[in-house]
């Protein structure tokens, strides 16, 4: 008997573990189609697209009530955004310029330049990596603890 109360203690407590605590935050990452548009949230600039923010749960409803986020492109069109998110989400919400909006060309042309950074900061990302595993290479830490530098250094 003892035994059997003993793997009852043990089984309810993992059981509690495997689910454990509910989270007290959801996070919700803003995107713009096109991208570019600069975001606001209770009046306030956020930044352009995308943008990540978390939000706090009350702990009293089920879900947690996003305030209004607002997409304001170049042009002036905008879109307003809000959701209900279960505590411990993360997910991605894309707010859609208004179709009939005046001012796409205007739009567009914005994102592509935010394309074109996009693009040179993934490039600079993979540079960075690179150089980084060359640097971690044994060639580099050889020629490191011995102080010797080579015609071309890449270790630095």
């Amino acid at each position: 008997m003892r035994k059997l109360l003993t793997w009852t203690v043990l089984a309810s407590a993992l059981a509690g573990c495997a689910n454990g605590p509910l989270s007290s935050t959801a996070m919700l990452t803003y995107e713009t189609a096109p991208e570019g548009a600069v975001l606001y949230e209770g009046g306030q600039a956020l930044g352009p697209a995308p943008v990540t923010r978390t939000y706090a749960h009350d702990g009293k409803s089920e879900a947690i009530h996003t305030p209004e986020v607002t997409a304001v492109w170049p042009s002036g069109a905008r879109q307003t955004f809000w959701t209900l998110l279960p505590p411990g989400a993360d997910r991605v919400a894309t707010l859609q310029r208004p179709p009939g909006a005046p001012g796409l060309q205007d739009d567009l042309e914005n994102a592509k330049k935010f394309a074109l950074q996009r693009e040179r900061d993934t490039d600079r990302t993979k540079a960075e990596r690179a150089r980084d595993l060359a640097r971690d290479s044994a060639r580099c830490r050889s020629q490191m603890a011995k102080g010797v530098a080579a015609p071309v250094d890449d270790c630095h």
